[in-house]
Parts: structure tokens; C-alpha cells; sequence
């Protein structure tokens, strides 16, 4: 048996194990062990410790979350945890990452769906978060690994679907930060759907941003005004074109705006943005 297989054998006995266990146990109990691992995970620097602690982490969060309380629960003193809910009340991502080594991150999530029981779908844990193309579909097992901050519930022609903004980073240099797209098909998650129209009928299925990791970048949703707008980045000369370690913020702002006709929303430059 290879050692590959072996490993895999030993994670479902572990995960069956861990998931009787917490099954057994009061939600205040699991939160406490959960809150005790996050806080483990954060100051362990052993690479391998830290693989397992997150796997623990996975098997005893997806049990709480299978549970009605924990759509409504908040999480504050699980330090580390990132959890968005929609305003329609059926669906929360929740999203965490650790540092390995000097700067690698490693990206972890769960998105939870409340159907007639709780649905709990992990995505796959990202030692190293890749950036997704603006057209790729993605479900949980190629999942490019990001921290969730918004969630808009809209109508789309599959649906009910989320619009999640994110932040991501892969490189050092590099800071990425993303509109897409969260919804279901057949009971499975999927990512990205041909919404965003940047040209006439020219649609992405998510916008993504990748720019300096010394600069921020405004990413943001009015309400009033039905869209989503975010700095306009460029590079710091014309030298630089197309190498996004040298983008940065130039004093204008875009937008995507909502077409409730077309369930689409509509690219806009240069827009004018009040201050806040």
C-alpha cells in the first residue's frame, strides 16, 4: 500500500473518530475546543503541527456547522475566523488562513447552505493560492483559496446566487483581491458565472485584481446606487504594463452595475464616488 493511501486511510478513521466525538459533545464545548485549536494553529511554526491542527479544525467546525445554531452564531472569540452571512439569511461562507514559514499563507474555507437540514461543503485547504483566470469554473477541490469579506445575494438565470468579495495572496509582492460568484448546482457549490459584462455580450465569469502589496485597493458595494466599485489600477509607468507587482491605485474609480432585466451587471469607468 503506498504511503499515499495510507495517509488517506488514517485521515477518515481520524475524521470518523473527531466527528463521533463532537457529535457527543455540547456546541459550547466543540466552540471552546475550536477556539483552542485557532489559537494553536496561529502560534505553532511546525509545518506538519500545523497540517494537523487544521485538519482537526475541519472535522470538528463542519460538525458545529451542521448544527441550526451556528448560521446565527458569530464566532467572535474564535480569533483568526472570517464569516459572512447573506442578508437572506440562507447562506454563510467562512473563511481563515495561517502563515507557514516567513510568507506563505495557507488558505482554508467552508461555505454553509441552510436547505432542509444544514448543508456544510469544506473547500479544499490551499497551501498555495493560485490566481483564478476571469472565465475558470471552480468548485470545492480546485477552490484558489481566498478570505471572504461581503456576501449580496442576487437572482441569476440558474438561481439564487451570492456575490462574494474576497482578498487573496500568493506571492509576497502581490496582493489579489476578487468579485465572484457563489452558487449551487445539483447540491454542489460552484464559483463563477458570465455576469460581469465588460464589453457589449463580452461577459467574465468573476473580476479579479491584482496589484502591489504595499497599496490598498477600495473594493466596495453601494447599496443606493445598485453596484460595486473599486480603484482603478494601472502600473506606475508604462514600463510596467502588465506586471502587477508595480499596479497601484490611480485616483479613479470603476464600477459593475446591477441590470435587474438582464441579471447582469454592466462595467462602468471612471465613475463618480462620494466620500464616505
Amino acid at each position: 500500500m503506498s504511503q499515499r493511501l495510507k495517509n488517506v486511510g488514517i485521515f477518515c478513521c481520524l475524521f470518523f473518530f473527531f466527528a463521533s466525538q463532537a457529535q457527543q459533545r455540547s456546541f459550547s464545548e466543540c466552540e471552546f475546543q475550536l477556539n483552542k485549536l485557532f489559537s494553536r494553529l496561529k502560534k505553532d511554526t511546525i509545518a506538519e503541527t500545523q497540517t494537523r491542527i487544521n485538519d482537526s479544525i475541519y472535522i470538528i467546525f463542519s460538525d458545529l456547522l451542521q448544527r441550526n445554531i451556528s448560521l446565527d452564531y458569530d464566532f467572535k472569540n474564535t480569533g483568526g475566523l472570517k464569516k459572512i452571512v447573506s442578508l437572506d439569511k440562507r447562506v454563510a461562507v467562512y473563511s481563515w488562513c495561517y502563515l507557514v514559514g516567513k510568507d506563505q499563507l495557507v488558505f482554508n474555507g467552508i461555505v454553509q447552505r441552510k436547505g432542509k437540514t444544514m448543508e456544510v461543503y469544506p473547500l479544499a485547504s490551499q497551501k498555495t493560492a493560485y490566481v483564478p483566470s476571469d472565465n475558470q469554473a471552480i468548485n470545492t477541490a480546485n477552490w484558489y483559496g481566498a478570505l471572504y469579506f461581503d456576501i449580496f445575494p442576487f437572482n441569476s438565470k440558474q438561481g439564487k446566487a451570492y456575490i462574494l468579495l474576497g482578498w487573496s495572496q500568493n506571492n509576497p509582492n502581490l496582493t489579489m483581491k476578487l468579485i465572484d460568484v457563489l452558487w449551487f448546482d445539483k447540491g454542489e457549490v460552484r464559483f463563477g458565472l458570465p455576469i460581469f459584462e465588460v464589453l457589449k455580450n463580452e461577459y467574465l465569469s468573476r473580476v479579479v485584481f491584482q496589484y502591489n502589496n504595499e497599496v490598498s485597493m477600495t473594493l466596495l458595494y453601494e447599496a443606493k446606487k445598485h453596484r460595486f466599485v473599486f480603484d482603478h489600477l494601472a502600473p506606475i509607468n508604462m514600463g510596467f504594463v502588465g506586471d502587477y507587482r508595480y499596479y497601484a491605485p490611480d485616483s479613479s474609480y470603476d464600477a459593475y452595475k446591477k441590470k435587474s432585466i438582464k441579471k447582469k451587471w454592466i462595467f462602468q469607468q471612471d465613475v463618480e464616488v462620494e466620500n464616505n
